[in-house]
């Protein structure tokens, strides 16, 4: 993996500041079934994510503009988490990029930032906090438009099973089709597994009739 650190400007209070961006990383191996990436790069995450140290904007980038006033950033669901109680510096920097991407209605983005910061519960054996990230990120499947993307639709399947809804995999994808092979028996998978209420996570090499180099 090579970093380099890097100056940004922050969109929200102008505050300059310097980060590490990873530059060039290598990937080999399976990832998850949520699709975390194999090491090294899934030990990585302190560099997915940004906060501004003023005003303690986080997001991917901190020049990527806030659509909502600067006050959000003191309201009580921004700096509550909306809820949600961590310890973890980082999972709170996933969790606040998340309500961020939900205010900019980037909502693909928000459902992967709260998957982020549960694998960092999942990393510390924070099993509650991990659960409660999945769920926020299900909730917002539930409500959005981004399930017509078949990567999304199949994510479900997996945040749905990792959080003890067995009965609704079997009957969400018990009989559902996608034209991509990989897809399919990825979900056929998530599937066998719930039937064996199966909470864990999973490699997608684990796949019958699934290879990777």
């Amino acid at each position: 993996m090579e970093t380099e650190i890097k100056e940004f400007k922050c969109s929200v209070c102008g505050a300059k500041s310097k980060h590490t961006v990873i530059t060039k990383i290598q990937v080999n191996g399976a990832p998850d079934m949520d699709l975390r990436p194999p090491a090294p790069h899934r030990s990585t995450m302190e560099y997915w994510v940004m906060e501004c140290p003023e005003c303690h904007y986080c997001n991917g980038s901190i020049d990527i503009p806030l659509k909502a006033d600067k006050s959000y950033l003191d309201s009580d669901e921004y700096k509550t988490l909306d809820g949600l109680k961590t310890e973890n510096p980082l999972v709170s920097k996933f969790v606040r990029k998340a309500i961020v991407c939900m205010k900019n209605k980037d909502y693909k983005e928000a459902v992967q930032s709260y998957l982020y910061g549960a694998w960092v519960c999942d990393d510390n054996r924070n099993i509650e906090t991990g659960l409660e990230c999945r769920k926020k990120a299900l909730n917002i499947m539930e409500n959005g438009t981004i399930l017509d993307d078949d990567n999304f639709l199949l994510l479900r399947a997996d945040l749905l099973r990792r959080t003890g809804q067995f009965d609704k995999v079997v009957s969400d994808y018990g009989e559902k089709f996608f034209n991509v092979p990989l897809m399919l028996l990825a979900s056929q998978y998530q599937v066998k597994l719930a039937k064996n209420k199966d909470i864990l996570a999973h490699k997608m090499s684990e796949i019958p009739g699934v290879k990777y180099e």
